[in-house]
Parts: structure tokens; sequence; C-alpha cells
């Protein structure tokens, strides 16, 4: 009896979180389907019929460029930073080495530090090597993801085993053959769960975009939407429409990946 109670009340708060969660989303799609002056009025607790005339604001306002740009940005640093933190976690987790504790140490320190300390000397960086109003600089800051290497060599301690690397180098087998070959199948979900984050990260980052560029050709979508609030005189439907979009990509990958993702974050608590 009592474990039915609990049941029944832990499905009851789960339905009340799941619902608070969903009202946010349900707006925005709503808002969608309406004008600047329904908003204005709040009508929009049900779906209205402009969703199509909204659709084409945003496509008058270059969105479809940004919606490329930003697609492109995120999945070249996702892939970017699994490959490097990938790498320099299986070099951390098999090599022994003098420096070891201090790299992993100094790895542990940068993750304290906010990222938006290093954003005026990067943007210094980038200026000089003339990478300014490209989308490059928003790639390049994935290739050093503290975290992410945190991450795989937290998962790389029990899902690569030493013993498997070693009895594969007496086999014969090549350093990146046994990364590829071995390591590699043993964390796919670490991959998995890490490039479904950065992917996340990159495509709502707004804070490195906007200092970085200028040219609006190479706008990503958190800019393209502010853009779209003052080239159409705060028209809000335009920019439910345009976040109704954004959010389609996102809802893919994780429907795609939600056993990778729920595997890799379970799996990275507790092996940490």
């Amino acid at each position: 009896m009592k474990k039915s109670i609990r049941s029944l009340l832990f499905m009851v708060i789960m339905a009340l979180i799941s619902i608070v969660s969903i009202i946010p989303l349900y707006f925005i799609i709503s808002m969608a389907t309406h004008t600047s002056n329904d908003i204005y009025r709040g009508d929009v607790f049900i779906f209205g019929s402009h969703f199509i005339s909204n659709i084409k604001t945003i496509i008058k306002g270059n969105f479809m460029l940004y919606y490329k740009n930003s697609f492109i940005t995120s999945l070249a640093s996702g892939i970017l930073c699994v490959m490097v933190s990938a790498l320099a976690g299986y070099g951390l987790h098999i090599y022994n080495f003098k420096a070891k504790r201090f790299m992993i140490s100094f790895i542990l320190a940068t993750m304290m530090i906010p990222s938006q300390i290093g954003l005026i000397g990067y943007t210094i960086e980038m200026k000089n090597l003339g990478l300014m109003n490209t989308l490059i600089p928003l790639v390049l800051t994935w290739g050093a993801s503290a975290y992410g290497v945190f991450f795989m060599i937290q998962y790389m301690k029990t899902s690569v085993p030493l013993e498997l690397i070693e009895s594969a180098r007496i086999d014969g087998c090549g350093e990146l053959r046994a990364f590829f070959s071995i390591a590699i199948p043993l964390i796919r979900a670490a991959v998995g769960t890490l490039f479904m984050l950065v992917f996340l990260w990159c495509w709502n980052n707004f804070l490195l975009p906007s200092t970085i560029l200028n040219n609006s050709k190479k706008f990503t979508i958190p800019i393209g939407i502010q853009t779209l609030a003052t080239a159409y005189t705060q028209d809000w439907g335009a920019r439910g429409a345009a976040l109704t979009i954004s959010i389609v990509p996102l809802l893919i990958i994780f429907v795609c990946g939600s056993k990778y993702f729920i595997k890799g974050l379970a799996s990275g608590a507790i092996k940490g």
C-alpha cells in the first residue's frame, strides 16, 4: 500500500514538472501562429492561423541563412570537440607519464574558470589571425573543451580496460587502430552524449557570436532572431516562428540519440 502511494505521488510530481516544462514550449509554438497584435492582446492560449505568413516573414529576413550557419557551426563544433576530447581522454587514461596528474589537475582547474573571462583574449587572438566575421572562431573554441576531456577520462576508466589495449598491442595493433577499433566502440555512449551536448551549447550560443560576428551573412540563429525584432518592428509572431523552427533539430537529435544521451550521462555520473 505504501509502495503504491509513493509511486502515485512520484508520478504526480513528475507529471507536474513535465507540464511546467512544456508550457513555455507551447506558448512559443502558439506565438508562431499569431500576429503581434494578437500576442499583445494575450490571444496565445489557442493556436492561430498566421503560421505561414510568419514563416514567409522570417524567410524574407534571411533566417534560413542563419539556420544554415548555425547548423554548420554546431555540427563542426560537435565533431571537433568529440575527436579532440576522445583522443586527449584516451591518452591521459592509457599512458603513464610524469606530468599526467598535473595535466588532469590543470584540466579540472580550467573547468572552474568561467568562459566569459577569456572572451576578450580570445577575440583579440582571432582578430590578429584575421578570423573575425567568420564561423571558424565559433568552432575552434570547442577544440579545447576541458569538460569534454574530463568527461571522456571519467568514462574510459571502466569502459576501456588497460589490459584490453595491452593485448591489442601484443597482437601487433597500432595505437591509432587500437583507438578507433577498440576504444571508440566501447565509448559510443560517451561520444554520442558529448556530441549532443556540444551541438546544443553551440546552437544556443549567443555571447561569442555576438562578439565575433558583425557581418549579417555570418549570423547564427540567436543573433538572427534578435535582428528580426528590430527589422520587423517587434514582430513577435515572426520571432515565435523562428524559435519554433530552431527547436526542431534539437528535438530530432535528442529523440534519435536519447538512449545514448541518458546512458552516457548516467554512466559518467557513476564513474565520477
